[in-house]
């Protein structure tokens, strides 16, 4: 029996497909809001969202998961991006659970929802020991999302050269909660 794929999945407001070239202008749209990009590095030019893009995708392919676009069940409506990524901080190796929603979905509980998806992919799925999220230090509404997620700060670093908080929670943390 072959394991379920990861490269789709639904939440109860969204569904979610393994980022590709035909979400190429979503990315694009929303990482060109100033009101979005406020505290994710401030707004990119097209040659580093498509950098970013390409590094998403090829991270799937390497990797066998990622990023996710995230759409509205009702609507279609692009409703964010979010998902797992392997990175190095502090020079250790990290799952980080990523998400960034348009306006158009804040206040809704969206980045809630991609961080629950992705910490029950990590850990049910993926059998991952333990995973990250990191924000700056003024952005209270991903500090909430982290905490709802019953991830516990554990502390601060320089990420893309700025400060930020870096909160984890371990699958043994994660299945207690659930």
């Amino acid at each position: 029996m072959t394991a379920p794929s990861i490269e789709t999945a639904t939440t109860k407001h969204m569904r979610a497909e393994r980022i590709a070239e035909r979400h190429f202008a979503h990315m694009v749209a929303l990482y060109q809001d100033p009101q979005v990009m406020t505290t994710l590095g401030g707004v990119q030019s097209v040659t580093k969202i498509r950098e970013g893009f390409d590094k998403n995708v090829a991270h799937w392919n390497e990797h066998g998961f990622g990023l996710w676009c995230f759409f509205d069940r009702e609507t279609g409506q692009f409703a964010g991006r979010g998902g797992l990524r392997k990175l190095i901080q502090d020079g250790q190796p990290e799952i980080e659970i990523a998400y960034a929603v348009p306006v158009s979905h804040w206040g809704k509980g969206r980045a809630t929802e991609i961080a629950a998806l992705s910490a029950d992919i990590a850990f049910n799925q993926l059998q991952m020991q333990n995973v990250v999220a990191f924000t700056l230090h003024e952005n209270k509404a991903s500090r909430r999302v982290m905490e709802k997620l019953h991830m516990t700060y554990e502390r601060d670093i320089i990420h893309a050269d700025l400060p930020h908080v870096l909160y984890r929670i371990t699958r043994e943390q994660y299945q207690a909660k659930v």
